[in-house]
């Protein structure tokens, strides 16, 4: 199935985890040995507002990152994200050929009115882009075709779908798909990338596969060992293992097993990532990361205490992190259950 791609974002989503800090070595070996294992594409970190620091993967330009890529060969991807709005896209390189292929920009549904501007400076520079709209799923049914015409019109790689908040189910997955496939040129690929908060980002990935079209091109995201925040990425080992054992894909898996072994393991014994009570209950009901993290962490909150402060959220609050506010609902909480 040449018409599949893994992208592996552990250098990028992973550095949620660990402020982006992996270390000089440990970046160059986990690029060159996603490269010897075959895999697709791989970002390698941020584009970034900041001061460029040795062993972090948050790069003011893309020639900050050219240290950590080999020499270019056959057709593996290597890329970079940046967030719609915290990077100045009018001082970014032009394309060279050594460092970044692919960028990835990532923005809200808030964001659609400036987002077709800033896109066509970026492929003014020689870039190929892949739009990911977060937390696509939440989107009207007249923004996802806004998106799309937004794709279109500029000839992008991809569009992805994003479950920035685990809250996708395969009926999600089934409505969003059928609008790419319906309406997007046939030539852009639709990516997928998801969060595992309820442990189902392999069977989504899986189904996502399944309902795909043979004349469609496909990108899953997936990390090492499911580095990222809260609940963590599906597991690039995983996935490649999956398309191994069925004769869709062949990667080489003991390139992306000595990485684990080398450098994710003491990272995962360093940084918290994966499931847990909070962050299931985190993708149940759609609340942010932040939020999670700030209410768990109060005094006297069992695993119960939180799942009914999360249904004492607005809505409109969920996927924000205001302490403020939250520091109001947990008084009001814990006030509450004293009298019961």
């Amino acid at each position: 199935m040449n018409h599949l791609q893994i992208l592996d974002c552990t250098l990028r989503d992973g550095a949620q985890v660990n402020k982006a800090k992996f270390g000089e070595k440990a970046i160059k070996e986990i690029v060159e040995n996603l490269t010897h294992a075959g895999l697709d594409i791989i970002e390698c970190g941020f584009l970034k507002n900041c001061e460029y620091e040795c062993g972090r993967t948050y790069y003011p330009q893309p020639s900050f990152a050219r240290p950590y890529i080999p020499e270019k060969t056959g057709n593996i991807i290597y890329a970079a994200l940046m967030d719609y709005g915290r990077y100045d896209v009018e001082h970014l390189e032009p394309y060279s050929g050594e460092s970044f292929d692919l960028i990835r920009i990532s923005f809200f549904e808030k964001d659609l009115g400036g987002l077709k501007p800033f896109i066509q400076k970026v492929i003014d520079k020689g870039y190929k882009v892949s739009i990911q709209p977060m937390d696509t799923f939440s989107y009207s049914e007249q923004n996802i075709k806004k998106v799309i015409e937004i794709a279109n019109s500029l000839q992008a790689e991809a569009l992805s779908m994003v479950d920035t908040y685990s809250l996708a189910t395969i009926d999600d997955i089934d409505r969003v798909y059928n609008f790419y496939e319906n309406y997007l040129n046939k030539n852009t690929k639709i990516g997928f990338h998801s969060h595992n908060n309820q442990l189902n980002s392999f069977a989504l990935a899986q189904h996502f596969l399944d309902i795909s079209k043979p004349d469609r091109n496909l990108i899953i995201d997936a990390s090492l060992y499911g580095m990222g925040r809260g609940g963590g990425n599906l597991n690039t080992e995983l996935f490649a293992e999956y398309l191994n054992r069925t004769n869709i894909k062949h990667y080489k898996i003991k390139y992306i097993l000595d990485m684990i072994d080398t450098y994710l393991v003491d990272f995962k014994n360093k940084f918290e990532w994966g499931y847990s009570l909070p962050m299931m209950y985190a993708g149940i009901y759609g609340v942010h990361v932040f939020t999670t993290a700030y209410l768990k962490d109060k005094p006297n909150v069992t695993s119960y205490d939180l799942k009914c402060m999360f249904e004492m959220l607005d809505n409109n609050k969920k996927k924000r992190y205001d302490y403020d506010y939250l520091d109001s609902i947990y008084e009001q909480y814990m006030k509450n259950k004293t009298k019961r």
